[in-house]
């Protein structure tokens, strides 16, 4: 077999990877959209804001972070305690959470802010909507260093079905989970954020199917941009941003 031989080989093989990827995407998209499409209303809302939050991927704040025991100082549980290492943290609430089931609404642009120990760290902030106890929290979260990769991966992810057709899917409707695992980084052990499209028994992405919900967390993305783009005007740092009073962009809500 010459190399030529061997390179189309490769690259037949790349080519089917990529067409059966393709078929699966494209069948958890209609067992999905097999839902959505018996209520017109929702099938509209569907399409007309499938790029709602998802453009860059690429008072207080409400913020959500990772506690990690030693560092994390400043959380205090609302009963006065410590969060268990790992556990994500609620400020507005002083609330923890093993593990978050929410909506992502947007992520934003990197932009550059010191630390407390660093200078000139790049950041991005994710900001969402905590669904855990059937009432609707925002939140937003800072991703520096290697908290990034699995963000990113996330919105590779997520991407293949907010350009799906015939119906694309917004980022926003999707229910995610995260989840934290510990790593080991060049300064010691570090948590980082991992994320998981919450899928049903049928491999199909579970969605947002109520009008209501989904209408209201369109009308959250805007307000939290607002707010993200005060931080990032500022270069804001995580640490910064807890001694702000940056009005919520949205108070806790219950379902309805």
């Amino acid at each position: 077999m010459t190399e030529q031989d061997k390179a189309r080989k490769v690259a037949n093989k790349l080519k089917e990877e990529v067409k059966q990827k393709e078929e699966q995407v494209k069948k958890e998209v209609e067992n999905t959209l097999a839902v959505v499409r018996k209520n017109t209303q929702l099938e509209k809302m569907y399409k007309d804001n499938a790029e709602v939050g998802s453009k860059n991927l690429g008072g207080q704040s409400p913020l959500l972070k990772v506690h990690t025991q030693g560092r994390s100082s400043t959380n205090e549980l609302n009963d006065g305690g410590e969060p268990k290492d790992g556990y994500f943290y609620y400020k507005p609430t002083g609330e923890q959470f093993k593990e978050v089931e929410c909506h992502i609404l947007t992520i934003s642009q990197g932009f550059r802010a010191d630390g407390i120990n660093k200078k000139n760290v790049f950041n991005q902030l994710m900001a969402g909507v905590i669904v855990n106890d059937g009432a609707l929290k925002p939140f937003i979260t800072y991703l520096t260093g290697l908290k990034l990769k699995p963000m990113w991966e996330f919105g590779k992810e997520a991407s293949k079905y907010t350009h799906a057709k015939p119906i694309p899917i917004p980022m926003f409707a999707l229910k995610v989970k995260l989840t934290t695992e510990k790593t080991k980084t060049d300064y010691g052990m570090s948590w980082i954020i991992k994320f998981t499209i919450m899928r049903n028994e049928d491999g199909s992405p579970i969605v947002v199917t109520d009008p209501g919900l989904f209408q209201f967390l369109i009308d959250h993305v805007e307000s939290v941009e607002t707010t993200i783009d005060s931080i990032i005007e500022k270069r804001s740092s995580e640490e910064e941003v807890e001694k702000e009073e940056i009005p919520h962009p949205a108070e806790t809500a219950d379902i309805v």
